[in-house]
């Protein structure tokens, strides 16, 4: 026989023989993950139980956000008559995680060994009740691992194994490399398309030396992120690495050394900048790989990672909007419920007509019909509303576009393309909060492909308060990043044309013709202001 505990507190009480919530003996509905949310913060009710140990322990095998631990949390406390503002029962404890603070009362209950391994252990009983419901519940529930990965079924997103930290110093070079680890995991699950294994994996990892070559294989990790912290006098030296597990390349590192006394206030920038270069990477690599391949055995996912890819790796032009907008399509044909794909392809038609690149009939009814659906299917992923957000203010409607952004970056604050999306559109509605938001999604994300169109949009705004010479100073190093997109040249012959400096003004123009040859007048006039045509004209720039 195994003996397990049910909790009972004030009119309720939550069985775990039968795996029922009772008030004043009545049944309660409850889904079976909130049950399993409650019984876990009972049974630790004497601490503070962090979001991250809730995720990696009750979503067995799957990825979750923190919206969806959150809206499982504001589930458990309806249940039982509780809420965010009273917080009678379950206590959130700011950036911490959450407790439960009522008193409680234990009674042992008998389950029929058949059901449970036999234990004497009370607590393991309720643990190992757990272990099997997260089991059972994790298909429906979410998506982190509970125990190490081995023999995973076929999964078409990239797998990444991150790695702990090895640690040589102190207990607070300890405190940062635990922390920096934790937080690498969770950015880099939020990544659509990314299957991060557990933290839960990671510590059996560091308990269990192996290869990287045996730790690839057993949890079918395509990349492994590893690295070390060392504390030198009173510096700090942090390493890390990005190695593709097939053929043992590191395809990205970084060593960086700082103060220790700076330790706080640079640990979000570090992990942003770390989180904002893997992406970038694994992208080359798989489309790479997906090249080798028949078109006719992509599938959807596979699809619309292509179609990402291509405006970063092969420019603006027709040809690539086009490319990248049929891609997205057959991912739609393969999978309709992608709303990666739908928010996408609303996105790219949208930026794609605003800068003269995309204009065939039927692409605003196209784009509006894509970026509807992505709503409709996934109105709580940040990217979706980052995508649809963006198409949207493209597309004129800034109040609807604008709304979907700052849900966007308030759901995944790490979300760059968010940042400069509500950045440009407060800019196009005079709002110079946009200023602040563009630097911002580009500060976090340097090396993000994305940054010549960014730095374009972000200069146009400047020029368009007046800011000429940080225009000009923007527009040149957007430039400088990317030598395949024209916009920012646009851009920046405009702002040269303003500070009176005609013969690099006309240089700027070259350069973009050099890029795209059919560069007309009337796709130069897109990114000029009324006020601004007289010096254009006064210099033959328009000729």
């Amino acid at each position: 026989m195994t003996a397990i505990m049910n909790f009972t507190f004030d009119h309720f009480e939550l069985d775990t023989t039968s795996y029922q919530l009772r008030s004043n003996g009545e049944p309660q509905a409850i889904e079976p993950q909130v049950f399993n949310l409650l019984a876990y913060l009972l049974q630790h009710r004497e601490r503070i139980v962090s979001k991250s140990e809730l995720m990696d322990t009750l979503w067995a095998g799957k990825i979750i956000s923190e919206s969806t631990l959150s809206s499982c949390v504001k589930a458990a406390r309806k249940a039982i008559g509780d809420g965010g503002k009273t917080q009678k029962y379950i206590a959130t404890v700011n950036r911490r995680g959450f407790r439960f603070i009522s008193p409680v009362r234990e009674q042992a209950a008998v389950k029929n060994s058949t059901m449970l391994p036999d234990s004497s252990d009370q607590q393991g009983g309720v643990n190992e009740l757990l272990r099997q419901s997260a089991l059972a519940g994790s298909e429906e529930n979410g998506n982190v691992c509970l125990f190490p990965i081995r023999n995973l079924a076929p999964d078409k997103r990239i797998v990444i194994a991150v790695l702990p930290f090895q640690c040589l110093g102190a207990d607070l070079v300890s405190f940062f490399a635990e922390t920096l680890y934790e937080e690498i995991n969770i950015h880099l699950a939020r990544t659509p398309g990314f299957l991060v294994t557990s933290r839960n994996s990671g510590a059996y990892y560091r308990a269990n030396p192996a290869s990287q070559s045996n730790i690839a294989r057993e949890l079918g990790a395509q990349y492994i992120v590893d690295g070390s912290v060392a504390s030198l006098g009173d510096r700090l030296t942090l390493s890390v690495k990005l190695l593709e597990t097939e053929s043992d390349r590191v395809l990205w590192g970084v060593r960086k050394n700082f103060p220790l006394e700076s330790l706080g206030e640079q640990l979000e920038d570090i992990i942003l900048n770390i989180t904002s270069a893997i992406e970038p990477e694994i992208n080359r690599v798989e489309l790479a790989c997906l090249r080798k391949r028949r078109q006719v055995d992509l599938a959807a996912w596979e699809l619309y990672r292509q179609g990402h890819a291509v405006l970063g790796l092969k420019g603006w032009s027709e040809e690539s909007f086009e490319e990248c907008a049929d891609l997205l399509r057959h991912a739609i044909a393969k999978d309709p419920e992608l709303a990666f794909a739908h928010a996408y392809l609303a996105l790219t038609l949208a930026i794609g007509h605003l800068v003269g690149l995309v204009n065939h009939d039927g692409w605003h009814e196209e784009a509006l019909a894509a970026a509807e659906k992505a709503i409709a299917l996934d109105s709580q992923d940040p990217d979706v509303l980052g995508y649809v957000g963006c198409a949207f203010s493209d597309m004129g409607d800034f109040f609807r576009g604008i709304k979907l952004l700052e849900r966007c970056v308030e759901l995944d604050p790490s979300n760059a393309q968010g940042w400069a999306a509500l950045g440009a559109a407060q800019l196009q509605t005079g709002n110079e909060e946009g200023f602040k938001n563009m630097y911002h999604g580009i500060r976090i994300s340097p090396r993000d492909n994305r940054i010549g169109a960014w730095g374009a949009l972000l200069a146009r705004g400047l020029l368009s308060y007046g800011r000429v010479d940080e225009a000009i100073e923007v527009a040149q190093n957007a430039c400088a990043f990317d030598d395949k997109i024209f916009l920012p040249r646009v851009v920046l012959g405009v702002a040269l044309a303003q500070a009176d400096q005609p013969e690099a003004a006309a240089r700027a123009f070259e350069d973009a013709r050099r890029i795209r040859p059919k560069l007309t007048i009337s796709d130069i006039q897109r990114f000029v202001k009324p006020e601004e045509m007289q010096k254009m004209q006064d210099y033959a720039l328009l000729s």
